[in-house]
């Protein structure tokens, strides 16, 4: 009997234990949400160090980790031009707009989940003009870092 006394009293201080685990690849709050994903790109002379007004960027398609898939974008005729400041603003709805593979929320914006297996992102962008060579460049977004900032040299 004082056996099986204690192994209960063992049994109930290892099962709380066991029970309040989280997942030990899960490096996110349990009560995290989603955050939806923005991306800021300047498009700049590295010869005058001036900024391109009017060049185009559009997305040419995202790696999404939630579904493994290489998306390319449904809408290539899509894109926005820089504003006499050299940027443009791929924000949560433009960036859903492009259909390359996000998760979208309840307004259709796009987003990263906090889950370890859905919370990056890589997104290809492509700056362009008239008489110039394309830039390609990668974005990477996750959970943690949702915003980009990237700055494309363009010549």
């Amino acid at each position: 009997m004082r056996r099986l006394r204690n192994l209960s009293l063992v049994l109930l201080a290892v099962f709380p234990v066991a029970c309040c685990c989280d997942d030990p690849y899960d490096d996110h709050p349990p009560q995290a949400l989603p955050v939806p994903a923005e991306i800021e790109v300047e498009v700049y002379d590295p010869v005058s160090n001036g900024v391109w007004e009017g060049v185009g960027v559009r997305v040419v398609e995202a790696y999404q980790e939630w579904s493994g898939c290489i998306c390319g974008t449904t809408r290539p005729n899509l894109f926005l031009t820089t504003d006499r400041n050299g940027l443009v603003y791929l924000s949560p709805t433009v960036l859903a707009e492009f259909d390359v593979g996000f998760a979208l929320d309840t307004g259709g914006r796009a987003i990263l989940s906090p889950r370890f297996d859905a919370d990056q992102a890589v997104v290809t962008l492509e700056v362009f003009a008239d008489g110039f060579q394309s830039v390609l460049v990668d974005v990477p977004l996750s959970w943690d870092q949702p915003y980009a900032f990237v700055a494309v040299p363009f010549e």
